[in-house]
């Protein structure tokens, strides 16, 4: 599987308006990584649907 471009999403979560402190890289059956947004921790899918739906407003 290729790995996500997590630089990427990032630079849009916070271009959007969102606070990334932390992005951390967890082991394979966990979801593959753990973000902070916004004070919520969120994994890379979660993250995903953030900007979904902004990109809906």
């Amino acid at each position: 599987m290729a790995k996500p471009d997590i630089d990427l999403l990032v630079k849009q979560l916070r271009a959007k308006g969102h606070e990334v402190k932390y992005v951390h890289a967890v082991p394979d059956n966990a979801g593959e990584y753990e973000f902070t947004i916004d004070g919520a921790y969120l994994n890379l899918e979660e993250a995903r649907q953030v900007l979904e739906r902004d990109d809906r407003k």
